[in-house]
Formats: structure tokens, C-alpha cells, sequence
């Protein structure tokens, strides 16, 4: 009966994913499973998980990946996905409860889409930054249709179409920003889909990005490069730019945000 599966990888999130996995858990659309993705934590998360995730039965999982980095989780969860649909979800972002609902709708409305991307908001739904942040990501999609605009916390994809493209491969890419490297590579299979109703609310815990972003002028870069040239962005210039800055996956295990969420 499933659609959508949902990967969740985590490391050390007690205090954080109990919240994250209920908003899932009473989602409006049945139609998906939860693969939980336990990076080899060490503290009392998994179980967190576990007990936010029990009224799910067997349309929730907990699986271990004991080798560390979120990639490694995520390619993991892909391996066990048998749906057409899939999604990438984080431990510290609440989802509306029409979140799945919303994705299955916006993949069945464009069959030729290969990923639907949630707009992240950081103040309630009807504020008006909200609306304003909704207007500038939309905006940024449609003059920059060939980027990225969604975190990893947002994104959806058709199964098919990810593991064409490569699915989560640390060989190629053992850096941060893999949520904007992956994208690159499922859009040379189809659009990606952004939608005012479409949303999610991450938490803003992160102090200090430095370790796990790029550069102003990285990010200018990105956005100002051709379709035809964003292999060379990618694999040639920002790759070696976080290889020299030590910018890999495992820069995001590092955490500087209070033990519970507020």
C-alpha cells in the first residue's frame, strides 16, 4: 500500500527527533514507511525514535549504519527502499501533517518531475515572513530552475530517477552540501517541483555553519553557473575547496545546539 518511503538518518539526536518523528507519525496520508536510520548513536535517541514511532507498527523501522557519516545512512535507507516515491527527512524539522500527502499529490500532477522540494519556514505558517520567504524561494526556482533550493530536511525524489542518477555515493562526493550535489545529478533525469503549499520548519540549533556551508561567494558561484558547467562547480572547484577546508560529512556530526529542543 506504500507510495513513499521516508529515510531518517540520525546521530545523537535525543531531546530532538521524538518531536520530529510524531509530526510524521500523524500525517494525513497513510501511504508511506519509515526507515530510521540510527548513524551509531550513543545516546538515548534511538529509543526516542522508537517509542514516537510505535504507532507506525510495521510501517516503521530502525535500522543501524555503523559506518559514520549521514551519507552512509542515507545510501543504506536507499538500499532497503522498494517504493516509487522517496524522501529524505531530518531529525530537528517539524513536517504539517499534509506533508506526504503533498508530496505524492505534486509527483501524480507532473509525471515528469524527479523531485519535489518542501520550502523551509522558521516562523509560523500564516506570518508574514513566512509569506515572504515562500514568495523568495519560489521566485529564486524559477530564475534558477537548474539549482537547488531546498535543504536535505525537504527533499523528495522518484526512486527511480535517484538511483539513475547514482543515488548517495561518498566515492563521489564525502563532503557537506551533499543535499545540493545530489540534486545536480537528479536533475539531468527531470525538473525539480516547488510549491507555496509545500513546507517544512526546521530549526534554526545550529550556531555556527561555517564547518558545514560554503563561502557567500561559493554560493554566488553556484548560483550563477550554467547548467552545462555545474559538473566543473561540483567536482572540480567546490569539492576541492571543502577537501582543503576539511569540509566532509562528518563535519555535521558536530553539534553546538542545547541538549532538548526549546
Amino acid at each position: 500500500m506504500s507510495s513513499l518511503t521516508i529515510i531518517l538518518p540520525f546521530f545523537n539526536e535525543e531531546g530532538w527527533i521524538d518531536k520530529t518523528v510524531q509530526t510524521l507519525a500523524i500525517q494525513s496520508d497513510i501511504r508511506f514507511r519509515l526507515l530510521l536510520i540510527d548513524n551509531g548513536s550513543t545516546d538515548n535517541g534511538t529509543e526516542q525514535a522508537r517509542e514516537a514511532a510505535r504507532s507506525l507498527g510495521s510501517r516503521a523501522e530502525i535500522l543501524s549504519c555503523p559506518t559514520p557519516g549521514k551519507i552512509h545512512a542515507m545510501a543504506l535507507g536507499l538500499s532497503r527502499v522498494e517504493t516509487a516515491f522517496v524522501a529524505i527527512c531530518d531529525a530537528d524539522t517539524e513536517y504539517p501533517i499534509d506533508y506526504v500527502k503533498r508530496i505524492l499529490d505534486l509527483f501524480t500532477g507532473d509525471p515528469e518531475a524527479a523531485s519535489v522540494m518542501a520550502i523551509d519556514l522558521y516562523a509560523p505558517l500564516e506570518s508574514a515572513e513566512s509569506r515572504k520567504r515562500t514568495d523568495f524561494i519560489l521566485r529564486k526556482s524559477r530564475r534558477f530552475s537548474a539549482k537547488c533550493h531546498a535543504g536535505g530536511y525537504a527533499q523528495a525524489y522518484r526512486t527511480d530517477a535517484l538511483r539513475a542518477a547514482g543515488g548517495f555515493d561518498a566515492k563521489r562526493w564525502p563532503y557537506v552540501l551533499e543535499d545540493h550535489e545530489i540534486v545536480h545529478r537528479v536533475m539531468t533525469h527531470g525538473r525539480a517541483i516547488y510549491d507555496r503549499d509545500h513546507v517544512c520548519f526546521p530549526s534554526a540549533r545550529r550556531s555556527c555553519r561555517k564547518a558545514v556551508s560554503w563561502t557567500r561567494a561559493e554560493r554566488l558561484i553556484y548560483r550563477y553557473t550554467p547548467r552545462f558547467a555545474l559538473d566543473w562547480y561540483f567536482y572540480t572547484f567546490l569539492g576541492r575547496r571543502l577537501a582543503a577546508r576539511n569540509g566532509t560529512g562528518d563535519a555535521l556530526r558536530m553539534k553546538d545546539w542545547p541538549a532538548q529542543r526549546p
